[in-house]
């Protein structure tokens, strides 16, 4: 234990502080495992109250436990870990009150923490015991004075809160409303939040805005609101409390978007500080299981759900209004990360959602429910959201029983004669989410045949809804050619339509059913060139349609239909249409985003079709059953070529705005196209210039499995070939560490394990604090994991890796620990026959690692191989591997005068002596003058005899 605590002293002289913390711990847990599990605070208060005089009798009689502790306190202070250097010194307080050094750490530490009084406290103590104290005095002037400027700042924030309430009440126009831009910034801080409560601001600025009909205040108002409510349990409850649910309400549903976005944050806020979910979803739970809420704030989210569950309803809510309150069901109503509101929100929210699907605004209805353009598309996403996060077969058959009890209620309707209408745009908006739910619902109640119906029947909304419900019923292959051949007649119908809503729509309908085969050149559902005559309508909307709407509904036809290869090959000639596309990326539409994704994807065949081996293909020749036949122009040339065109017309810039869009699929696919574009690897730098490397980080810890392993495959590619602190700038170089570790596992393919080890490799290279968030990460295990593999190159590129990360002393500190076979594997792995590089790889480990330890000096001199291993090496025509070589025995005998007589008498001094004798060549010398100094240390020792030889070629080295 007394050793562990010398080897921290030194490690801390060294200022090797990361190292020294690891050291007192162990000496630390020597004494005492369960020690460091309790936490103290400068108070000295613990849960484990009963176990404190036990511990207080330990540290007391236990100098090397109270040194120790006294001295990881120093350490975590140097490394700016405040609340560990406070836990450190308040145990030894805990023991021994008049402990000066502790009082000092601790108080430097709450002083860091902004916690000044009780900083000051432990500061004036130091002097009560030692009235000469110089540091502390220096202390306690520096904490009078932070302490003096917080309060004059407090008292200047209070003189400015209560000046700018006066103005709003008062003044009018320009004053008044910069008054509240004023009070708005001094709420974004605590202490501004703290003095516009202590004069009740929030009655206050009720006031002015009842007192004041004008959008501007109100929003302003609103915004303050909002900001008072953020990042605190008790001012969001004061809000909460004082804000009437009726006034929240009005605002929400206020028909000026800015206002009812504003005031959605007010919620937003008040539940993300009422229920802390935000820390909450950093620790691990089952994902089927809800967070645990105390009864209070249980009681809280109730509220708020059912406030804004019948807003979704009220026909004086707005269209924005609804949307938001829509997007608050969205972000909170899960188990999964959100408030745990699913059952009951099948209850109680799913009527009220499909009520909107159900509305149609071109019918002009008395009562009708306002909608933005977005709404529906709001309700899907939430709807989707709701069946996704079910677990139990009882929540999904209720879900799916309350759509069908919707759907049935109203085709059964009969004072209503456009229910049945209704029913088929309330499929629509669920076919767009739950596929699943909808699709169920048409094949209960056979309302494919109504569907066609109303698409037949000549009324402009009618042939519009059930063309869009036709064509979303079809979304996935296996249904859409039953569905869509059954209404092919009325889709080419339709398709003459001079009204272009429902001639987009058609088109988008006979899209698919010329998709259905996908990249299976034999397969022809059409006949031969509709297909480009199709693509050729797609391209001729998307460019000259004024209208948002038909190029969105252009682009989904288009996502279907380059799926053949032959569209690909017009449609990359196009730049006109593919620069249609880049612009129409810049808008916030989750369709089209997806859509536009979709294309990009197919044209870069960036999710190529599997292609079957050859004894299946000899299996379904024999069985005689149908064999895809690959398209000419999706082979390897023709794709390369696509990919290279986008390139140049500026997909990075459209990739980088795309990533904005919260679908996992599309997301999926925006990383595939990442990575397929990043294998060329002249791409990388466009790539980079248009902000890949910040946009691949997000896309590779968020979505499907797949789009983050090609995420941060992509993000590999990028490393590997770019300096890492151009590509990854400032914190993100960092942030990028966690997706590579993640692609060394053994499910990843080859590949990914090999470019993940080279682009570790290279940021390994960049600086400590890197090597520390890999260390962090777990990368050490991971890495070593593949220095064992079969794979020569998978092996090479880990042990590189590893020559980086030896720089580190959290590595150092692992190589140094005994029972393991870490070092002896590095000695063999110099001496690998027929692998230079590995050899170069090995040995600068070992170089790295032996310079900063005695132990691991010894480690090496223990491998049985090591003599023989290190003789043939030393020989070795390479000069770098040499210089390693030589470098790593004259860390070792520069360690103890044991070491340098251990080398001396083997047989590698015949090695060494001969190459102090030689004449070499320039680059060798190097190597020469590290063997001269091993010489020289054994002459000085008197471990070898001199000779002219050796003293007139040391002279000559010289």
């Amino acid at each position: 234990m007394d050793e562990l605590k010398e080897q921290g002293n030194s490690a801390f002289k060294q200022s090797k502080y990361q190292l020294a913390i690891q050291y007192y711990s162990q000496a630390i847990e020597t004494i005492s495992s369960e020690l460091d599990k309790l936490k103290l605070d400068s108070t000295i208060v613990s849960s484990d109250t009963e176990n404190l005089m036990q511990f207080k009798e330990l540290i007391r009689s236990n100098d090397c436990l109270h040194k120790c502790l006294n001295n990881r306190s120093q350490s975590n202070l140097k490394l700016g870990n405040f609340q560990e250097a406070i836990n450190d010194a308040s145990k030894v307080l805990l023991a021994i009150p008049d402990d000066t050094k502790a009082l000092y750490r601790r108080s430097f530490a709450l002083k860091e923490l902004d916690r000044l009084e009780e900083s000051l406290k432990d500061a004036k103590r130091i002097l009560i015991i030692d009235p000469k104290n110089k540091e502390s005095i220096s202390l306690i002037q520096s904490l009078s004075k932070l302490i003096q400027d917080k309060a004059d700042e407090q008292k200047s924030t209070r003189s400015q809160v209560s000046k700018m309430f006066e103005t709003a009440k008062t003044a009018n126009g320009e004053n008044r409303l910069n008054a509240l831009n004023n009070l708005i910034v001094l709420s974004r801080e605590d202490s501004g939040c703290n003095e516009i409560l202590s004069i009740d601001g929030i009655n206050k600025l009720i006031e002015i805005k009842n007192s004041h009909s004008n959008d501007e205040v109100t929003l302003a108002v609103t915004r303050i609101l909002a900001s008072i409510c953020k990042n605190s349990f008790k001012r969001a409850k004061l809000v909460f409390n004082q804000l009437q649910a009726d006034l929240i309400a009005s605002l929400i549903s206020h028909e000026k978007e800015s206002i009812s976005t504003a005031s959605s944050l007010i919620v937003q806020n008040m539940i993300y500080s009422l229920t802390d979910l935000e820390n909450k979803r950093k620790t691990k739970k089952q994902i089927n299981q809800s967070y645990e809420f105390s009864k209070e704030v249980q009681e809280y989210i109730d509220e708020i759900f059912r406030n804004v569950i019948m807003l979704i309803m009220d026909p004086k809510c707005s269209g924005y209004g609804r949307d938001n309150c829509i997007d608050l069901c969205l972000k909170f109503v899960d188990r999964a990360q959100g408030c745990g509101w699913t059952s009951r929100f099948i209850v109680f929210g799913i009527p009220k959602l499909l009520r909107v699907a159900s509305t149609i605004p071109e019918l002009n209805m008395p009562n009708s429910l306002p909608l933005t353009e977005h709404t529906k598309m709001h309700v899907s996403c939430c709807l989707s959201a709701v069946y996704d996060d079910i677990f139990s077969d009882t929540e999904r058959e209720t879900y799916q029983e309350t759509v069908n009890k919707f759907i049935k209620d109203l085709c059964e309707r009969e004072n209503d004669k456009y229910a049945k209408l209704k029913a088929i745009a309330c499929i629509g908006v669920i076919l767009q989410g739950p596929f699943d739910v909808g699709n169920n619902v048409i094949m209960q109640q056979n309302l494919l045949n109504l569907m066609l119906d109303l698409a037949d029947s000549d009324d402009p909304i009618q042939e519009k809804i059930a063309v869009e419900a036709v064509v979303y019923s079809a979304s996935k292959k296996d249904k859409a050619t039953g569905i869509l051949s059954e209404g092919i007649d009325i889709l080419k119908k339709l398709y003459n339509s001079k009204n272009n809503a429902i001639k987009v729509r058609a088109l988008v309908g006979l899209c698919k059913l010329a998709s259905c085969r996908g990249s299976d050149a034999s397969v022809k559902l059409l006949a031969d060139g509709s297909t480009e005559k199709l693509e050729h309508a797609c391209r001729k909307i998307l460019c000259s349609s004024m209208d948002f709407d038909n190029k969105k509904w252009a682009c989904d036809g288009l996502a279907y239909l380059s799926l053949d290869a032959d569209v690909k090959h017009i449609l990359i000639q196009d730049h006109a249409s593919i620069k249609e596309l880049f612009e129409l990326a810049k808008k916030d539409d989750k369709n089209i985003l997806f859509s536009i994704a979709s294309i990009l994807c197919n044209l870069s065949n960036a999710n190529p079709a599997k292609k079957p081996s050859e004894e299946m293909m000899k299996l379904a020749e024999y069985a005689k059953h149908h064999i895809p036949e690959e398209n000419e122009k999706d082979k390897e040339f023709y794709f390369k070529q696509r990919r290279q065109t986008l390139i140049d017309l500026g997909i990075a810039n459209a990739l980088t705005l795309m990533t904005k869009h919260d679908s996992e699929s599309c997301k999926e696919l925006i990383a595939s196209i990442y990575l397929v574009m990043a294998e060329e690897i002249e791409n990388r730098g466009k790539l980079v210039a248009a902000g890949a490397g910040k946009a691949l980080i997000p896309l590779s810890s968020t979505g499907t499995d797949l789009g983050k392993t090609r995420a941060a495959q992509a993000l590999a590619k990028i490393a590997i070939s770019i300096n890492p602190e151009l590509a990854f700038p400032g914190q993100r170089v960092l942030e990028v560490v966690r997706p590579l570790i993640k692609l060394l596992h053994p499910e990843k393919t080859a590949l990914e394990n090999f470019e993940s080890l080279l682009a570790l490799t290279n940021l390994a290279g960049v600086n400590d604090s890197v090597r520390k968030r890999i260390v962090k990460e777990q990368g050490i295990s991971n890495i070593e994991h593949y220095m064992f593999d079969e794979h020569e190159d998978l092996r090479r590129a880990a042990t590189e890796c590893l020559c980086n990360m030896a720089q580190n002393e959290d590595v150092l500190f692992v190589y140094e620990k005994p029972d393991n076979d870490r070092i002896k594997l590095l000695v063999l792995y110099c001496g690998e026959e027929d692998d230079i590089k590995l050899n170069l790889a090995a040995s600068g480990a070992l170089a790295q690692l032996s310079e900063n330890s005695e132990k691991i000096c010894q480690r090496i001199l223990e491998v049985k191989s090591f003599i023989p291993i290190f003789k043939q090496a030393a020989c070795v025509s390479d000069v770098e591997l040499q210089f390693r070589i030589f470098y790593i025995l004259d860390n070792i005998v520069s360690k103890n005068t044991n070491f340098l007589t251990q080398i001396v008498n083997s047989e590698l001094m015949d090695v060494v002596v001969a190459l102090s004798r030689l004449d070499v060549e320039k680059e060798r010398v190097k190597v020469k003058n590290l063997a001269c100094g091993i010489v020289k240390s054994a002459l000085e020792n008197e471990l070898i005899k001199p000779t002219m030889a050796s003293f007139s070629n040391e002279n000559q080295s010289d």
